[in-house]
């Protein structure tokens, strides 16, 4: 006769998960009750859930009504929640996301009395680790992508805490990388970097992180405070002061770093004795050679060093994503001339460089800044890199122009070229679709693909002074091209600069 087992209920199949270690009669003592050992579908109460205390995420679920909305509409969730079981505690915890879900199902059951918000199917797995239950919800908070990178910052942080508290040890920012990706979440020692400093400019802009600056802005905001800090060598500690008060003042949702920059480059000139626009300057061309910011910070397990400016960064690419790959050199080999404090008779002499520049310095940051005006009209594939010259060329585009701004700084940046100009020019651009093209007897071509060559007495009003077409960070950079070229004519003659004509 076969005997029929009784399946245990849930208070006792949640007893039997408690069970105790068992026993011999030699025990002297009591073994300390455990927790689960086992996954297992549990049916909960809201009153038997909590939400994990140390949630990552700190500011409101920007979809929460939406959420809202969908789980009153069908009665509850679609997807179970992951809950686990602290030690020594009686309520069951969010193990992996789900703290907003939670949030939102007391509020129906509050409002509403209905007990199919009350009622929660949820998944039990065993307790690991306080570091292990942060990296679940930081796990889960990325692949949903709801997380603020500063929220990320603080969770980090946290789970670093947390790691070094249960090894007792402090980790360098390489192990501490390790670490944290054993326990499935992955983070670059580049990405840890940046979270520290992130957490550093939470303190001066709160409202400009939290309304969803980037990975990428932060990196720029880093790499030109390191270059204000090279120029500003010996001046430390009033540059410090400075910058912390500018960027709080500026600390807003709607964010404007070059605003920023403007003002610093105000404070800061004479303080420098120094004009702003050369200023301006001097910290794009360290910019355009600053390295990763990950390659230049020592692996040491506590805050980021206060001053790098003495490091000598290794070839790496830029962080400004609008600087294309210039290439990496020796920065110290180019020295800006300080403004002349006279116009009098000697201000050409004082205006000279004090040393020869390199010349290949000079063509990476002419290169750069002409592809990153390009890049405005999304034409930076018609900006090529030349050894000679002035260090770029243009070439046709690929299509003929359909507007006025890019009509107007595709011809500009061929003039600043100067690749049209003489005959000793032409070598230089005559592989290019547009040198044949420009040699064609045929005109006809080449006018319906890039128009008419821009009128004088009309271009600036068209074009130049026109804020539609050309707004205020492109003249800029069109600014500092158009100087920087002229240190190029200062510094070398033409016979260096354009290889000879035809004979």
């Amino acid at each position: 006769m076969t005997t029929r087992i009784k399946r245990p209920n849930q208070d006792q199949l949640k007893d039997l998960l408690l069970e105790g270690h068992f026993k011999s009669d030699t025990d002297q003592a009591d073994l300390a009750t455990s927790d689960p050992i086992m996954p297992a579908q549990l049916l909960l109460t809201l009153a038997q859930i909590k939400t994990y205390d140390h949630n990552p995420r700190r500011e409101r679920n920007p979809a929460y009504d939406d959420i809202k909305a969908s789980i009153r509409e069908q009665r509850g969730l679609n997807n179970p929640f992951t809950v686990t079981l602290r030690p020594g505690e009686e309520c069951y915890m969010i193990q992996s996301g789900g703290n907003t879900r939670l949030a939102i199902l007391n509020e129906l059951y509050a409002e509403t009395g209905d007990e199919a918000f009350n009622t929660v199917h949820c998944l039990y797995v065993p307790w690991q680790s306080e570091a292990a239950v942060l990296s679940a919800h930081l796990i889960e908070n990325e692949l949903r992508g709801e997380m603020a990178l500063i929220d990320k910052a603080y969770a980090v942080r946290e789970l670093q805490h947390q790691l070094e508290t249960e090894f007792r040890q402090s980790f360098s920012r390489t192990e501490l990388c390790k670490r944290i990706k054993a326990l499935g979440y992955s983070l670059s020692r580049r990405h840890l970097i940046r979270f520290e400093y992130a957490l550093e400019l939470d303190q001066l802009i709160p409202n400009t992180l939290r309304s969803g600056l980037g990975a990428n802005r932060i990196d720029i905001i880093k790499n030109t405070e390191k270059a204000y800090k090279r120029v500003c060598q010996g001046k430390t500690e009033q540059f410090a002061a400075l910058f912390a008060h500018t960027l709080s003042s500026f600390d807003d949702e709607q964010w404007d770093f070059d605003a920023v920059r403007r003002e610093l480059d105000k404070q800061l000139a004479p303080l420098l004795n120094i004009g702003a626009n050369r200023l301006r300057l001097e910290i794009d061309a360290l910019l355009f050679n600053q390295s990763a910011i990950d390659d230049d910070w020592p692996d040491d397990p506590g805050r980021l060093p206060a001053d790098v400016s003495a490091k000598s960064p290794p070839h790496s690419h830029s962080q400004d994503e609008s600087a294309h790959d210039i290439p990496q050199t020796d920065i110290r080999l180019l020295q800006i001339p300080r403004e002349p404090q006279q116009h009098d008779s000697s201000s050409v002499a004082s205006n000279q460089l004090k040393q020869p520049a390199n010349i290949q310095t000079l063509y990476e940051q002419t290169y750069g800044l002409a592809k990153r005006i390009a890049a405005s009209i999304q034409l930076e594939a018609s900006v090529l890199p030349i050894s000679q010259g002035l260090g770029f060329i243009v070439e046709k585009p690929a299509a003929a122009f359909t507007a006025h701004d890019t009509w107007g700084i595709w011809w500009l940046l061929l003039g600043i070229s100067e690749q049209i100009v003489s005959q000793e020019r032409f070598p230089l651009w005559q592989q290019t679709a547009l040198y044949r093209l420009y040699q064609n007897e045929d005109a006809a071509e080449l006018q319906r693909l890039v128009g008419p060559a821009p009128s004088l007495s009309h271009y600036p009003h068209e074009v130049l002074q026109n804020v539609d077409i050309v707004n205020d960070p492109v003249f800029t950079d069109i600014c500092q091209l158009i100087e920087t070229c002229r240190l190029i004519r200062q510094q070398f003659s033409n016979t260096q600069l354009w290889p000879a004509g035809p004979s």
